[in-house]
């Protein structure tokens, strides 16, 4: 196991914080996979693929040729 971490709390000033430990970034990946779908039109979970081969782990939108992004193993 990497041992990675990640908790969001309230913020005082109605915000979101979070606090990450591990040497992946988790929340900033969520972050940019949130962009990512926003930035393709939000479309449903059905458009959405996953591709598991021995050298990582994809998740793309359409094809697996289109946008997507790699995920941590």
């Amino acid at each position: 196991m990497l041992g990675l971490h990640t908790r969001t709390a309230p913020s005082p000033d109605g915000g979101w914080t979070a606090v990450q430990r591990g040497p992946v970034r988790l929340w900033d990946q969520v972050e940019q996979a949130v962009r990512q779908w926003q930035a393709a039109g939000e479309p449903h979970q059905e458009g959405f693929g996953i591709t598991i081969s021995p050298v990582g782990q994809r998740v793309w939108l359409g094809t697996e040729a289109g946008p997507g992004w790699d995920l941590p193993i």
